[in-house]
């Protein structure tokens, strides 16, 4: 399925913005914000674009930790499924060598065209690649927060955005990747083909949890 592009653009520059650190250097005054993690941009990407997965792992983690709690993993995901997220949301990612994967240069490219955002790679001496550093500029953040927050258009985004950064800020990339791999629908699916949607196995844990049906 083809996703049109702004959508793509607006996941990648609000994972940005949600996830990111302060960054603070007198030489680079127009930066404002920094992260680290291709991986873990990819693996709150697919947080994003599949909300049934998302309401599973939010039930596994209420189960392992408590949190959420009974009372708030039962309303998230409700909500979710009444408002026939798993149907109307879900846009299809697909799976490769480690999991679900967008390629993110075209999209990096245009918003660093635009003024948004600043992208470089930090080499050791040998020049071989040990991270990638995505920035978010100054006017970047002012944009978002003073602009797109107020589109809404883009609420869903932002609010959806802030519910993962509740329950996963702390998780690192390869952590969400781990979780997202220990799905075996997730983790079956053949190489290059989409993943699927899990819905009839959320509503079937939801039910084993709260003895309540979705």
């Amino acid at each position: 399925m083809k996703i049109a592009p702004y959508k793509e653009r607006l996941r990648i520059l609000l994972i940005l913005y949600f996830f990111s650190e302060e960054y603070t250097n007198a030489q680079e005054p127009n930066l404002a914000k920094v992260f680290y993690s291709e991986v873990k941009i990819q693996k709150i990407d697919f947080l994003l674009r599949y909300p049934s997965y998302l309401c599973f792992e939010l039930l596994r983690l209420h189960q392992e930790t408590g949190v959420p709690t009974a009372t708030e993993a039962l309303h998230i995901v409700s909500t979710i499924f009444q408002n026939g997220e798993p149907e109307l949301r879900t846009d299809e990612m697909k799976r490769f060598f480690f999991g679900a994967y967008q390629d993110l240069d075209d999209i990096i490219g245009f918003l660093k065209s635009v003024g948004l955002v600043d992208f470089r790679k930090q080499t050791s001496l040998g020049l071989k690649d040990i991270r990638k550093a995505y920035f978010l500029t100054q006017i970047g953040v002012q944009k978002i927060a003073q602009g797109l927050a107020n589109v809404p258009a883009a609420g869903w985004y932002f609010s959806r955005c802030e519910l993962i950064k509740r329950y996963f800020a702390d998780a690192s990339g390869t952590q969400l990747k781990n979780r997202q791999y220990a799905i075996e629908e997730y983790r079956e699916t053949p190489l290059g083909d989409y993943i699927q949607d899990i819905e009839n196995i959320v509503r079937a844990e939801y039910f084993s949890l709260f003895n309540s049906r979705l």
